[in-house]
């Protein structure tokens, strides 16, 4: 009875919040206030909604993810950029797009190759998460490697939502891709800004970096960094509150190993080979990886069983043969 009624009271108090911060607290000039009075509803919220979460459960890191992501586009449009705003309707899209993440049609693949895409992106991470759970959670680089094919193949669902989107449309307007190859990204400055969840980074650019880069005296170094640090708490708090981890260190330290090694990037810009700066990228990846990764590869079995990708059941779908060893090393 006390979940239903959370569960019913808690979307209910971020849609009034969410409110409240237009037509109240945004005109408010006083800067502290608009702080205190955006962020600590933001704060009590988050930690009642992500209180008692089931662990292993994708739910709950959407939960998580969800409430920061509601907190950070707050933070742009009541803290940062309060006058940019001028009606409910622009204000409230910037949320729904969280939900419903509509473009302009701008990439150059058609409608049949994001089908295909789908359809090989669907065997293939079917075949990677059979495999995966089949055996015993470790942090080796084959493991690791896997659960990163696993990753950028899960993405078929956002294929098939561009390609409805895109037929309703008449071509017009797309879905955003979540990913862009991000295993060709030849830097981490690439690998994060352009290529690898989108969404995430889209935010991240638009409600943290932009308004810090033009702050007095802040730089593209401070933003950045900036950036990674907000990222880094959000994936801090998904660990220990989705995982049960119990320190939320490493996850921080992840990211905030990324935001210093794409800061060095910056100070000292090196544009290596192609092949030899996609080589490097995905080797600090892999090497970095256990420090959040590991929070996936380490978990045991009942992870798989409580988030199937969608399909992992259907009988008139092929299935792969799945490989009888598994990597250890």
């Amino acid at each position: 009875m006390a979940t239903n009624l959370s569960s019913t009271i808690l979307p209910i108090s971020w849609f009034l919040h969410i409110i409240v911060c237009f037509y109240l607290i945004r005109p408010i000039r006083k800067l502290l206030y608009r702080i205190l009075l955006t962020l600590v509803p933001c704060l009590i919220l988050i930690i009642v909604g992500c209180r008692n979460l089931p662990y292993y459960h994708m739910s709950s890191i959407v939960t998580i993810s969800l409430y920061w992501m509601i907190t950070i586009r707050l933070i742009q449009l009541i803290l940062f950029s309060p006058d940019e705003i001028h009606s409910f309707r622009i204000y409230a899209s910037k949320f729904l797009w969280f939900l419903i993440p509509i473009v302009p049609r701008q990439s150059k693949n058609s409608i049949i190759f994001h089908m295909i895409l789908a359809v090989l992106k669907i065997l293939l991470n079917h075949w990677i998460f059979q495999w995966l759970r089949i055996c015993e959670p470790n942090n080796s680089y084959g493991r690791l490697i896997m659960f990163y094919i696993n990753i950028c193949t899960g993405t078929f669902i956002n294929d098939i939502q561009i390609v409805v989107v895109r037929l309703i449309t008449l071509n017009k307007y797309s879905l955003l891709e979540f990913n862009d190859y991000p295993v060709l990204s030849k830097s981490l400055r690439e690998f994060w800004g352009r290529r690898y969840n989108r969404l995430v980074s889209s935010l991240l650019k638009e409600a943290i970096f932009k308004p810090i880069h033009h702050l007095p005296y802040s730089s593209a170094l401070i933003a950045a960094l900036a950036s990674f640090l907000i990222s880094g708490l959000l994936h801090a708090h998904v660990a220990v509150a989705g995982f049960g981890a119990p320190s939320p260190l490493p996850p921080f330290l992840f990211f905030l190993l990324h935001g210093f090694a794409c800061s060095i990037e910056t100070i000292c810009p090196f544009t290596p080979p192609k092949l030899f700066g996609i080589l490097l990228t995905q080797c600090f990846l892999l090497i970095t990886a256990p420090l959040y990764v590991g929070l996936f590869t380490l978990a045991p079995s009942n992870f798989y069983e409580f988030n199937k990708p969608l399909l992992i059941d259907a009988t008139w779908l092929p299935k792969l043969p799945v490989p009888n060893f598994c990597p250890n090393q």
